[in-house]
């Protein structure tokens, strides 16, 4: 781009921005996983976006839905008050969908992205085969009028050749649908791993051999991101707000044809012939593009857990040990229950009501610790008639079974003679 057409488009920025800014919209259509949601978020707080609800885990809505506050980066504070509307597809059945997001008006405000998934670049053709059959049907559903799909054309011949400076370039937009497309390489950290397998230098160069090879055909601009590594993410927001915005936009100063992990390369700045003495030995063969990128699968960087189950009966010699091992002071839950208070005689100082409550549950307390000493089976029944017997006991006895009648009056025993000779056999004392 000239300088004079630099001027140009900051001139019709500079009008747009008086007369105001408009929503316009970014519709992304690419298969699961392929990174998407995860440029949005990087983007959302590029733009001092509040990120919205589009990862709904378990919830797959019909079309997803977020957007991006519409922001200058060459000067932030300044309020656009407009919004960019973000539609996601991930799934080519979604196109019945699109005349209700787009129609013939919004159509002229809109930019279309494919993302693809550079952990996957086998499916790189299929993928971009299945979108651009879709944007043509989608196209033809709109029912523009000739005159204007002619000029939605015109709009993008115009912008190519203010890109290359009017020079006619050989297999240059031999398919036009009339809307400004990009090819986004999502994950382009990827390309720095040592696990992509053999002959992968290979392999990158028919990849991008074929994406720009397509990306020339259908006019489309061709970009690699990395959400991880923050690769060309600004890079892409204010390509996307220079062709719907025509906000100044510096290409020869981002544009990078070198750098397989960060490459960029805007409409206008590529043709066959570039493509040609760039890949000399590809350029003279015949290329099968699922035969020669086959499918490879990447680790990912997911530590597993190898989880090892320890025998029952291991388990429980634990635990009993353990148990066995227990301060004897393990703090219980107080039963709540309602104690009579004595009407005639007042409450001797020297013997408070709590005393017998406090003895009582000492006594308690030892028959739960015994019995969290752990106790083989054969004594399972003895334990559940002595636990009866006490809790009887707990309801037959009243405050009044006690009642002191003078300061140095003791309490009754909880057991009786009989009720400790049993617990004594059932919990025999420890030597």
């Amino acid at each position: 781009m000239s300088k004079k057409e630099n001027v140009w488009n900051q001139l019709l920025f500079e009008k747009s921005r008086q007369g105001g800014f408009i929503n316009k919209n970014l519709v992304i259509l690419g298969r699961k996983c392929s990174g998407k949601r995860s440029l949005l978020d990087a983007l959302a707080e590029i733009t001092k976006t509040h990120k919205n609800a589009i990862r709904q885990k378990g919830i797959t809505p019909i079309v997803d839905y977020a957007y991006l506050n519409l922001i200058d980066l060459r000067d932030p504070d300044y309020n656009t008050n407009a919004r960019l509307n973000v539609y996601i597809l991930e799934e080519e059945g979604q196109k019945y969908l699109l005349p209700q997001i787009l129609n013939h008006k919004n159509i002229k405000n809109t930019f279309v992205i494919i993302a693809l998934d550079m952990q996957e670049p086998w499916t790189f053709m299929e993928d971009l085969d299945r979108w651009i059959s879709v944007l043509q049907d989608m196209m033809a559903d709109l029912r523009l009028s000739l005159n204007e799909l002619e000029e939605m054309k015109q709009n993008v011949m115009q912008y190519m050749s203010q890109m290359d400076g009017g020079q006619v370039h050989e297999g240059l937009l031999k398919t036009n649908l009339g809307i400004p497309l990009m090819v986004m390489v999502n994950k382009s950290d990827i390309l720095e791993r040592d696990d992509k397998g053999k002959d992968w230098d290979q392999k990158a160069e028919i990849i991008q051999f074929c994406l720009r090879q397509f990306c020339v055909n259908y006019g489309a601009t061709l970009l690699f991101t990395s959400v991880k590594q923050k690769i060309n993410i600004k890079v892409m927001y204010e390509y996307v707000l220079h062709r719907l915005y025509n906000m100044p936009f510096e290409t020869s100063q981002h544009k990078n044809l070198s750098d397989f992990e960060s490459l960029f390369i805007p409409l206008g700045q590529d043709d066959i012939n570039i493509i040609k003495s760039t890949f000399t030995k590809l350029a003279n063969s015949v290329i099968k593009y699922e035969e020669s990128v086959p499918i490879v699968q990447l680790k990912k960087n997911i530590v597993k857990e190898e989880l090892t189950v320890e025998d029952d009966q291991e388990f429980f010699t634990k635990l009993k040990e353990k148990s066995s091992q227990a301060p004897a002071t393990r703090p219980i839950l107080p039963i709540q229950r309602q104690v009579e208070q004595p009407t005639q005689q007042p409450t001797p100082v020297d013997q408070p009501t709590s005393a017998r409550g406090s003895l009582q549950s000492k006594e308690l307390k030892d028959f739960y610790d015994k019995i969290l000493t752990g106790r083989n089976d054969s004594q399972v029944e003895q334990i559940q008639q002595a636990h009866q017997q006490l809790q009887e006991k707990m309801k037959q006895r009243t405050v009044t079974e006690v009642q002191p009648t003078t300061s140095t009056a003791r309490l009754a025993p909880l057991f009786n003679q009989q009720d400790q000779q049993k617990l004594q056999r059932i919990f025999p004392p420890k030597k």
